[in-house]
């Protein structure tokens, strides 16, 4: 082979390294953590001139999808059930799955409710409670873990008696029924309230983990998919700088 034949070689496979690096690093997450990993792929970027592609929705919807192929590198699940049912299917690169949160549900009431965050003391009568809103809790874990926490209290029935209880269609959307003033209190991801980009007001009360069950929540990386670029992503996402910022935004550490 004469050294002109070589160069070229030298050549594409540097293109070809270059091109791999320019398409984007996909990741499909619940919308819980959708605002911390948005932070995080932005630093991420901007430190390794990777880009990220975020997707973001209900757990069980992105769980769908990925069944049906679509073309996410990475999943972050607000729960651990997805990620090992995708496991189980043989959907998911070997040794992936590892929890990387753990979740905490609030009980918030923005500046414009006149209704206490305190579930404790909520009467499914008072009429200035029109809507309280939980996420929907067949496909988001932690609409599953509202109706675990309304139910302790004994209000779930007489609120949903009363048609009192609004489903958004994941957390995201819970979130925004209670921000427009639509419902007066909102049991949604204590990220939503703890943002350190942009403060929401109003008042929160932290419900005790022990109320609802655990929110575990795993990411996977999807099979044929651990690129370079992932593992690059995932060891940033693993660092000390990355687990700092995670906390900032009310999340406990996972592995």
């Amino acid at each position: 082979m004469n050294k002109f034949v070589s160069r070229l070689l030298v050549v594409g496979l540097l293109l070809t390294s270059s091109i791999a690096y320019a398409d984007s690093i996909k990741i499909a997450v619940a919308s819980n953590f959708l605002a911390t990993l948005t932070a995080l792929s932005k630093d991420f970027t901007n430190k390794t001139g990777l880009p990220v592609e975020i997707s973001s929705g209900a757990t069980g919807m992105l769980y769908a999808q990925i069944q049906k192929g679509a073309p996410y590198d990475m999943f972050f699940a607000a729960d651990a059930k997805r990620p090992k049912l995708l496991e189980k299917e043989g959907l998911i690169a070997a040794n992936s799955r590892f929890t990387y949160v753990t979740g905490k549900l609030v009980s918030w009431a923005p500046k414009s409710s006149n209704v206490s965050a305190d579930l404790a003391s909520l009467n499914p009568k008072d009429t200035n409670l029109h809507f309280i809103a939980i996420a929907n809790p067949k496909t988001a874990p932690y609409g599953a873990a509202a109706v675990a926490v309304l139910k302790h209290y004994g209000v779930y029935d007489k609120l949903q008696s009363a048609g009192k209880i609004a489903i958004g269609g994941n957390i995201g959307k819970t979130f925004q029924y209670a921000a427009s003033g639509n419902a007066q209190i909102g049991l949604v991801a204590k990220s939503y309230v703890s943002n350190p980009e942009k403060p929401v007001g109003g008042t929160y009360v932290e419900i005790p983990s022990n109320l609802y069950p655990k929110l575990t929540q795993q990411a996977v990386v999807l099979k044929g998919k651990d690129s370079d670029a992932v593992k690059k992503f995932l060891a940033y996402f693993k660092s000390d700088a990355a687990k700092k910022q995670i906390e900032a935004y009310g999340y406990g550490l996972g592995d």
